[in-house]
């Protein structure tokens, strides 16, 4: 049995004549039923009913071409994945992203040059405003950031990931840990740690009213600082899910997630920003694929 012989089998099914699957293939009538009467003999089974009329897959008949349509399937996938890999052998790619995905991106990036060993990935750290600016300024091919539906800028195109939700993160020992949402009565004696985003802020402001500049403890961008304050220090902070999940598990474990859902009318997604009218590139396509694997396995 060979893939040559899954194609007559798949087209002598389809087309329901032996001449026509010969046209087709540029072959010779007889070359097609040898084809077929070798597979016969190989399964020890009757693939058609012939007649004046034509021939029809009989019921074990059927059976087989469906096995076949699949098996040409995943073939055509190995070709076209064979010849990305052909088109992708050296290349760079410069990422700008926010701080909760760098775990992620680092990850990907090993995943990725497993497959494509002379890609570079080059990767810049920063907020939502730099992630925007190195994208939009073409320093960067493509970013990542954690953004509502809102407010977007159009001279970038926005492409979302995933659907995300933001939590309060609270240590295991914090006595929030068995609430279920959140009220501003709930936090009035916290200790409140910040990551140092717009959209961020916006969700504060909301969760904790007019009281918010007062009750900050520590304002940062470096995630590592935040989640810190939050575990050893007994503080409490905002993130999204995706974040949390991203986290060590070590860091995960110690931590709690309460919804703030009803403090927020905000859609939060995570995006990828492109240059509006540039052609993605085969290399971005495909690690933003890694990477949209690489979560959901999270």
């Amino acid at each position: 049995m060979n893939i040559i012989q899954l194609q007559y089998l798949v087209d002598v099914g389809e087309l329901g004549s032996f001449t026509e699957a010969a046209k087709k293939n540029g072959m010779t009538v007889p070359t097609i039923s040898i084809s077929i009467s070798q597979l016969e003999t190989e399964l020890e089974v009757s693939l058609f009913s012939r007649s004046r009329k034509g021939v029809v897959p009989t019921t074990e008949g059927k059976k087989v071409i469906q096995h076949a349509i699949t098996i040409l399937k995943t073939v055509d996938k190995m070709k076209y994945d064979i010849s990305l890999s052909k088109n992708i052998k050296h290349g760079n790619i410069i990422i700008a992203t926010i701080p909760g995905m760098v775990r992620q991106v680092v990850n990907t990036t090993l995943d990725f040059r497993k497959i494509y060993p002379y890609i570079n990935v080059q990767m810049v750290e920063g907020d939502t405003t730099v992630v925007l600016d190195q994208v939009k300024n073409g320093h960067a091919d493509m970013g990542f950031v954690s953004f509502g539906t809102d407010n977007h800028d159009k001279t970038l195109s926005w492409d979302p990931v995933m659907r995300d939700e933001a939590v309060l993160v609270v240590p295991k020992s914090s006595a929030l840990r068995f609430n279920n949402s959140i009220s501003g009565d709930d936090l009035k004696n916290e200790t409140i740690v910040l990551y140092n985003d717009p959209y961020v802020k916006i969700i504060a402001e909301k969760l904790f009213l007019d009281d918010l500049p007062n009750r900050i403890a520590l304002i940062s961008n470096n995630l590592d600082a935040l989640l810190q304050m939050v575990v050893h220090g007994n503080a409490i902070t905002i993130a999204t899910n995706y974040i949390v999940h991203s986290l060590p598990s070590h860091i995960r474990n110690k931590v709690i997630t309460i919804s703030i859902n009803e403090h927020t009318t905000l859609s939060n997604y995570l995006w990828r920003l492109t240059r509006k009218n540039e052609e993605v590139s085969n290399i971005i396509e495909q690690f933003t694929s890694y990477l949209l694997s690489d979560l959901k396995r999270n």
